[in-house]
C-alpha cells in the first residue's frame, strides 16, 4: 500500500500515499507548519496554534471521503485528494489577515499557490502521475474542485472543526457523516444533497455563523489583525523589505523581519506584548447612513479623528461573509436552492447584517477623546 498513516486529533488516523508523501516532505508544504491557521487569533483564544498544515492534511482527508462518496473513479479521486492537499500552499504569513495589505502587489493564495503546484519541485512529483495544472485548477474550485471549496466542501469543514477544537469553543460541531452520506454530483449543478440531508448542512451553516460572530470576528481578533496589517502596510512602503525571502517564511520569521522596519516594529512591540487597542466606538453597518458611510469609507474620519485628538487610531470595517450561500437540495419536485428550502438560511442572512460593524479603535488611554471626535464628525450622540 505505501505511503503513511498520521494521527489528527480531529479526524483520528489520516492515510496518505506515497506521492502525497512525497509532496508533503517538500520544503514547501513543511514551511505551512510555520503558519498559523488563525493568525492572530492565540493571543485571544490561547491554544489556537494549530497550523495550515494540519488543516491542509484534514482538507484532503475529508474530500477523499467526499469523492468517494460520489463515486468518482480513481484517477478523478487523486487529483482531489492532492488539490484538496495542496489548496493552501499559496498562502504567505499570517494568510488571509496579510493578504489583504499584499495581494495588490503579490497576487492572492490562488495565484501564488497555482505557480507552486505548476513549477518547480512539486510540479516534479506530481508530473510522475498527474498533470500539475489540472490540479491547481480543482485546486482553485475548479470541476470536483468544488468538493474542496465550495460551500459545503472540505476546506471548510475541516476548518470549522480544527478551529472549535484549538480555540476551545463549543460552536464548530457538524455532522460530517450525515453529510457525506447524502451528497451527490448533479450535473449543471455540481455537488448538491438530498433532502434527508438538509438538516446536517443546516447544522454547518449555523456552525460557521457561530464561529464567525464567536472567533473569527471577535473585536479583539479583528483589532490585533488591524493592528498587524498596519504593521505590514509600513513595511510595503519600505523599500529595502526583503519580501521575496518573507514570502517563504513563517509567522514568527515575518515578524522578526518587521521588527526591523522602523514605521512596523511599533505595531509588532506592542503585538508581542498584547498591548492591543482598544474599542473607543462600535457603529452597527445597517444602521449607518450613507453620508456617514462616505465618512468612514473615504478615510475622512479616521484623517479628522487625526486630526482632532492628535493620536494613532484604526478604523477596522465588517468583513462581507456567509451570505449569498448556493447549495442545490435535490427534492423529489427537482432541484432547490437552500434558501429556498430553509427558513434558518435566510434568518442567518439577517443575522449577519445586523451583526456586521465598524469599530473605531486606539490606545485605552484615549477611548474617551476618540469616542467623542468620532460622534461629533459623524453626528452621533449618546442616548
Amino acid at each position: 500500500m505505501g505511503g503513511i498513516t498520521i494521527r489528527d486529533p480531529v479526524h483520528g488516523s489520516m492515510h496518505f500515499t506515497e506521492l502525497e508523501r512525497k509532496i508533503i516532505d517538500t520544503p514547501q508544504m513543511q514551511r505551512l507548519r510555520n503558519i498559523r491557521q488563525l493568525a492572530m487569533a492565540h493571543l485571544i483564544y490561547p491554544g489556537a496554534h494549530h497550523t495550515r498544515f494540519e488543516h491542509s492534511l484534514g482538507t484532503c482527508h475529508l474530500a477523499d471521503r467526499m469523492a468517494n462518496a460520489i463515486g468518482l473513479g480513481k484517477k478523478e479521486r487523486r487529483r482531489v485528494r492532492l488539490a484538496a492537499l495542496l489548496h493552501d500552499i499559496g498562502h504567505i504569513s499570517f494568510s488571509h489577515e496579510a493578504e489583504e495589505v499584499t495581494k495588490a502587489k503579490f497576487g492572492t493564495h490562488e495565484d501564488l499557490g497555482h505557480d507552486r503546484i505548476t513549477k518547480g519541485e512539486i510540479a516534479g512529483i506530481i508530473e510522475k502521475e498527474d498533470d500539475p495544472k489540472k490540479v491547481a485548477d480543482w485546486a482553485s474550485g475548479e470541476s470536483y474542485g468544488a468538493l474542496i471549496a465550495g460551500d459545503m466542501g472540505a476546506d471548510r469543514m475541516d476548518y470549522l472543526m480544527r478551529d472549535a477544537h484549538y480555540t476551545g469553543v463549543a460552536y464548530g460541531v457538524i455532522d460530517v457523516d450525515r453529510i457525506v452520506s447524502t451528497i451527490e454530483w448533479v450535473r449543471g449543478e455540481g455537488l448538491a444533497v438530498r433532502q434527508s440531508g438538509l438538516e446536517a448542512v443546516e447544522s454547518l451553516l449555523l456552525a460557521r455563523f457561530e464561529m464567525f460572530s464567536t472567533v473569527y470576528m471577535h473585536h479583539a481578533v479583528r483589532i490585533a489583525s488591524a493592528m498587524l496589517q498596519q504593521g505590514l502596510r509600513m513595511a510595503m512602503k519600505h523599500k529595502g523589505f526583503a519580501w521575496d525571502a518573507a514570502m517563504e517564511e513563517g509567522d514568527a520569521a515575518m515578524l522578526a523581519r518587521l521588527r526591523n522596519v522602523p514605521l512596523a516594529s511599533p505595531w509588532v512591540e506592542k503585538l508581542v506584548a498584547r498591548r492591543l487597542y482598544k474599542r473607543a466606538l462600535t457603529l452597527t453597518w445597517k444602521n449607518v447612513s450613507r453620508r456617514q458611510r462616505q465618512a468612514i469609507t473615504s478615510g475622512q474620519l479616521e484623517h479628522y479623528i487625526r486630526e482632532k485628538v492628535r493620536v494613532p487610531v484604526i478604523i477596522d470595517m465588517p468583513s462581507n461573509w456567509g451570505k449569498n450561500v448556493k447549495i442545490p437540495i435535490i427534492t423529489e419536485d427537482g432541484i432547490k436552492d437552500i434558501s429556498k428550502m430553509s427558513p434558518l438560511v435566510a434568518a442567518l442572512d439577517m443575522a449577519i447584517e445586523g451583526r456586521a460593524s465598524v469599530l473605531v479603535c486606539t490606545e485605552g488611554r484615549h477611548r474617551k477623546r476618540v469616542e467623542k471626535a468620532a460622534r461629533r464628525y459623524l453626528g452621533i450622540w449618546k442616548s
